[in-house]
């Protein structure tokens, strides 16, 4: 679910391949649909305009079958690689993965990251003006859901004159998309790869999601979502729903490792002081302060999530296993052994299905302690299945 929270925690690295996909990436916006022709939700509601922030690594090959489509998490965006300009801290969430000589070889491959319907940094959501009104969203904002995000993400495709696209590949609510993706045009693509997800959303992790939001819509700031205009926002009721996200995005394993009974500092170890803190969490409070800092939605927060409860593959199918039947491209499944969000079993279950149907997939569960987040923190690790599975991409195409 997240794309930062865990990453601080792990040095920074130089990874086997130096080579950057650029320092002066540029984000671009592509709107379609309109009053008369609006864009038809699963729920049969509709968008009059809907905008889509993306960001493209390396060039359409003529025959435009050369496309890798990478789908982000909860709180995350299109920047996936790179920089926005030299002087930037920070590059983009998966550029370890994507570049010259990378396992996204931006060489050989059209690398597209779209930015998802009803979030906050570039694509249509909550926060953005309805044409039919002039004024933002709020809580009119009609709900989204994963096949919604994907539908948006094939006109886009369309838009930039993809004609197949190689590999569909995300981690967490990225792995939703990448699944139902596989699911909905089962004949456009060679692979898919999800990664740190489910076929359909766990109980748990709805009642995850639902303290979140309770979080958000008990802050006095929030206002039935219509907190736009005047400028005072829900920050303190966000900031809570990312500390209860944080600690689902980690395992007790890298928690103990790492922070222990450790205090935050001298002070912090008095007795009898309800404001004294342990170090995870001024860790946790970190984590919260960090999504205001990045002026994230909290109403966005709120679509995305209820998003991701949402997401069940079967829906419009007799079973799990009949959806999954649609599937022609070779899978990759990758869990985390240590994730509570999306427990190795789940994503086993899937590949046990898959291979009943007589379907090409290949299961991995990375060794990490790092909980959910390894995907983002620990995406090293990641590396030589994805290698194999680009390999043998290419020799199919040969």
């Amino acid at each position: 679910m997240s794309t930062e929270s865990a990453a601080y925690l792990l040095p920074v690295e130089e990874d086997e391949a130096v080579a950057s996909v650029g320092e002066n990436i540029v984000k671009h916006i592509f709107t379609f649909a309109s009053p008369e022709e609006p864009f038809v939700l699963e729920n049969r509601q509709t968008l009059p305009r809907v905008d889509v922030a993306y960001e493209v690594y390396g060039e359409l090959n003529a025959t435009r079958d050369n496309a890798i489509l990478v789908l982000h998490g909860l709180t995350g965006s299109s920047h996936a690689a790179g920089k926005y300009a030299p002087y930037n801290r920070t590059v983009g969430y998966w550029d370890g993965l994507i570049g010259p000589g990378k396992v996204f070889d931006t060489e050989k491959y059209y690398v597209i990251a779209p930015n998802v319907l009803g979030s906050c940094r570039g694509s249509t959501g909550p926060a953005s003006i309805d044409p039919r009104t002039g004024k933002p969203y709020g809580l009119r904002f009609p709900i989204v859901t994963i096949r919604d995000m994907v539908r948006v993400q094939r006109v886009l495709l369309d838009h930039l004159g993809v004609r197949r696209l190689k590999l569909v590949t995300g981690g967490s609510m990225g792995g939703m998309q990448a699944l139902e993706w596989a699911v909905m045009y089962p004949d456009y693509m060679d692979a898919v790869a999800p990664i740190a997800c489910s076929a359909r959303l766990s109980a748990q992790a709805i009642a995850f999601n639902e303290v979140g939001r309770r979080a958000i819509m008990l802050d006095p700031n929030w206002r039935k979502g219509e907190y736009y205009e005047d400028g005072e926002k829900p920050r303190q009721g966000l900031a809570l729903a990312r500390m209860i996200g944080t600690i689902t995005y980690l395992s007790d394993e890298i928690m103990q490792q790492v922070f222990g009974r450790k205090p935050a500092s001298e002070e912090s170890a008095l007795e009898h002081d309800l404001h004294a803190r342990f170090d995870v969490e001024r860790y946790l409070h970190e984590e919260g302060d960090k999504l205001l800092k990045r002026d994230f939605d909290a109403n966005s927060y709120l679509y995305l999530c209820k998003a991701m409860d949402l997401h069940d593959i079967s829906r419009g199918y007799a079973s799990v296993e009949e959806a999954l039947s649609r599937i022609q491209a070779r899978v990759l499944l990758i869990s985390i052994r240590s994730d509570i969000l999306f427990p190795p079993y789940v994503m086993r279950e899937i590949h046990e299905m898959l291979k009943r149907l007589g379907k090409r997939s290949e299961y991995f569960e990375m060794d990490s302690a790092y909980g959910h987040d390894a995907f983002l923190v620990e995406y090293r690790k990641m590396i030589p299945p994805l290698r194999r599975l680009m390999q043998q991409l290419e020799e199919e195409s040969e």
